[in-house]
């Protein structure tokens, strides 16, 4: 809608205006979890990714976010995405985040306030990943991974493409764009 949201330090989040988009301003700032690193916009929610868990908001009203429910794993770098029924989440090791995991969790989120683990998956060294429809894209290593996650408690991996240090992907209309 008229909102940006941005990390504007790692325990904030910050609301941005943009109602006059040559003018945003940022409207306030609100402690919204412990190490946040990224955020993930869906529908009417925020699923933000920090080295301790995923931290949800409702922001039916852009303006003023709600907190909904969160989901806790051992401390790690952790992107997360989600579609609406599940989170997906990856937890890699070796860096500045601390632990040792290098796994994707899979998270039933239908309902947000009691999220579900329903499956860890083992993997090398995640990092970015996205969906498109039943298409789940993991950079892991010196790879891309691609899966069917049509059925998320039992992922089919389809491809893995080599690549130099994939960081990120970002997919949609069977076409992806891969950071390095």
């Amino acid at each position: 809608k008229d909102h940006l949201y941005a990390i504007t330090e790692m325990h904030s989040l910050g609301i941005v205006d943009i109602t006059n988009e040559t003018s945003p301003v940022l409207d306030t700032s609100f402690f919204a979890g412990f190490d946040l690193q990224t955020i993930f916009p869906f529908e009417d929610k925020l699923f933000l990714g920090s080295a301790i868990g995923m931290f949800m908001f409702d922001v039916s009203d852009p303006a003023h976010p709600v907190a909904v429910g969160e989901f806790s794993h051992g401390r790690a770098c952790d992107p997360v995405i989600s579609d609406g029924h599940y989170a997906y989440v990856t937890l890699h090791a070796g860096s500045f985040c601390g632990g040792n995991a290098n796994e994707l969790n899979v998270i039933d989120i239908t309902d947000i306030q009691h999220p579900q683990l329903v499956k860890t998956y083992e993997l090398i060294k995640p990092t970015g990943l996205c969906k498109d429809g039943d298409l789940l894209f993991i950079c892991d290593g010196t790879e891309v991974k691609l899966y069917n996650a049509a059925k998320p408690a039992a992922l089919q991996l389809l491809q893995q493409i080599k690549s130099t240090d994939p960081y990120d992907v970002i997919a949609g209309d069977k076409l992806a764009m891969v950071v390095c």
